[in-house]
């Protein structure tokens, strides 16, 4: 195992003073605007890579076009499960990691520094999209086996709050703890969803990490919830 990545959320909330990415508005709606930045198609290619390190690239170049952290929440929204967890907290969580300064000033970035939170709205359905470790989208719907905070599962969050506080050692082992678990004729499917997000988060935040345990073919539970 390599050494633990650590950071505090004291560091997510980082101003930077290099000036921000701008484009001419005569004569431009707010839809043409969106265009010539090359926010939404950016994050749709962020949406079909395959490899993490693509994806990563991709998503850091939209945080850069996109005029907002609203206006790329709302592109990512689009491609449920795009990167398994929270969209807030996954741009809270890159651009305190992220080391290019052109990401660190982008506007997503530096909304983390405004005193005022955006409002939060509550779904009419809590649903979460989850990938499994064999690549199949589930639903995850709280009940009483699982239970939610604000719109994820209690364990997508907890595994976010692991890296935040302990770093790349934490998120392995948790990532570890619930693939032990993806044989469960009850769960399998649930716990092969939060593997494969804590590995993602174990991506996103530079761990060099082990193969997830290997388990033999056909034995997954099919089951979703």
């Amino acid at each position: 195992m390599s050494p633990a990545c650590f950071f505090s959320r004291s560091t997510i909330a980082v101003a930077v003073t290099a000036g921000l990415l701008t484009l001419a508005t005569t004569g431009c709606s707010p839809k043409d605007e969106t265009a010539e930045s090359g926010c939404a198609s950016t994050v749709h290619d962020a949406s079909l890579a395959v490899e993490v390190s693509d994806q990563v690239r991709l998503l850091d170049m939209a945080l850069v076009r996109c005029r907002s952290l609203q206006q790329l929440t709302g592109e990512m929204g689009k491609y449920p499960g795009i990167v398994g967890y929270d969209l807030n907290t996954f741009v809270q969580l890159r651009c305190s990691r992220v080391t290019d300064e052109s990401v660190r000033s982008s506007p997503a970035c530096l909304s983390f520094t405004a005193t005022t939170p955006p409002p939060v709205t509550a779904p009419a359905e809590l649903v979460f999209v989850g990938e499994t470790l064999d690549g199949r989208r589930i639903e995850i719907r709280p009940d009483a086996d699982t239970v939610f905070v604000g719109s994820v599962p209690q364990v997508v969050q907890q595994t976010v709050d692991i890296a935040v506080e302990s770093g790349c050692d934490g998120v392995i082992a948790q990532r570890d703890l619930w693939a032990s678990r993806i044989n469960d004729p009850v769960v399998g499917d649930e716990a092969s969803v939060y593997a494969h997000h804590a590995q993602n988060v174990a991506d996103y935040i530079g761990c060099q990490s082990p193969p997830i345990p290997t388990v033999a073919p056909g034995c997954a539970a099919g089951l979703s919830r």
